[in-house]
């Protein structure tokens, strides 16, 4: 976002004809903005395919216009993502910046009411609906790799959350079948389906922070007692506002549960082993992750290789000290996942190449 009142975005975005009628702008040269189209929903594909080809590779709204711009990208993020004209990764900027505002939304809304209003709901269904259209295309993996290391901000970890779940669960048909039985028998629809409501759950993981005070949330530093008690009570909130929706049991069971430890000691309840439902046991595993491999004010992303290293439990480098400064708040994190879940999560993220 620049000084002087304008706020960027990528030529992608425009699609000809839907584009409200905002004043569109291109930075010179001089470092001056420009008019470039008066109305935007005039823009032509020929006026875009000029624009391609030339140096410019944001055009620029009056912050004025920032508002409906974001309920345009939200509307229209369906056919945006399927446009050829956009990179991978200004789609998957787009589609982090639409899916924080819907969950910056769901909080919102739902602190008034305690629970979740069907508006926000249906928006929360259209997002996931769209991230799958994203997680279809073969490059879209590689993008979701931009954003590993990114600053950590509940809207922000939920967007991530959402699409590692959404496309592990979408390589792993075994772990489909347990979340839901006969999975494999069936048709395009309903598998479809069934990975929605698993990434409307991986969304909504963390909806129940709404009740947890923002200088908790944002604390640079451990939580006391009085404050970890708190926020121990985020999935019950979570299950709480979610209770009165149509999502399915095994959805807000993985809201409930995604707390709980592998071998115990987790919360709210303890569950120990398989007491803790499949969905659940995935979101504890991509929640930890994105979390240790995302930037804090209190600390620096760990690369996401030695993240795994630190959740399977490898000790330290004896010789090089690399890893010493994590053993000691970190040595008990293998207790917390299901081993074979990892595992596949460990191939998994192999298969996106990443690097680190």
């Amino acid at each position: 976002m620049s000084e002087q009142g304008y706020t960027p975005i990528p030529p992608g975005a425009i699609i000809p004809g839907s584009l409200p009628k905002f004043k569109i702008y291109i930075l010179s040269e001089q470092g001056r903005y420009v008019l470039w189209a008066a109305e935007g929903n005039r823009v032509s594909e020929e006026q875009l395919a000029k624009l391609a080809a030339s140096r410019h590779k944001e055009v620029f709204l009056d912050l004025d216009e920032e508002l409906r711009y974001e309920e345009y990208l939200e509307t229209h993020l369906g056919n945006i993502l399927e446009n050829q004209a956009p990179s991978d990764e200004q789609k998957a900027a787009m589609f982090s910046r639409v899916s924080a505002n819907v969950v910056k939304n769901a909080v919102e809304t739902s602190l008034g009411l305690g629970a979740m209003d069907e508006k926000a709901m249906g928006r929360t269904q259209a997002m996931v609906k769209n991230a799958l259209i994203f997680i279809a295309q073969s490059k879209s993996l590689e993008a979701l790799t931009a954003m590993i290391g990114h600053d950590y901000k509940t809207y922000e970890h939920a967007a991530k959350v959402l699409w590692f779940t959404t496309a592990f669960l979408k390589e792993n048909t075994p772990v489909m079948e347990q979340i839901q039985p006969g999975y494999q028998a069936f048709d395009a629809y309903q598998r479809m389906e069934s990975l929605r409501q698993c990434g409307v759950g991986a969304l909504l993981h963390d909806i129940g922070k709404a009740f947890v005070p923002q200088e908790i949330l944002n604390k640079e530093g451990p939580l006391n007692a009085i404050e970890w008690e708190v926020m121990k009570r985020h999935p019950l909130n979570g299950l709480a506002m979610l209770l009165d929706s149509a999502l399915p049991p095994f959805v807000l069971k993985a809201v409930l549960q995604h707390h709980e430890d592998f071998h115990g000691g987790g919360y709210p309840m303890g569950l120990e082993g398989l007491a803790s439902s499949t969905l659940a046991r995935v979101l504890r595993i991509i929640d930890c992750f994105d979390a240790m491999t995302s930037r804090r004010p209190y600390k620096d992303p760990v690369s996401p290789l030695k993240a795994m290293q630190i959740m399977v439990g490898m000790p330290p480098d004896k010789k090089t000290g690399e890893g010493r400064a994590y053993e000691e708040r970190d040595k008990g994190m293998r207790h917390c996942f299901d081993e074979d879940l990892l595992g596949k999560f460990i191939v998994f993220l192999g298969s996106m190449k990443l690097h680190g």
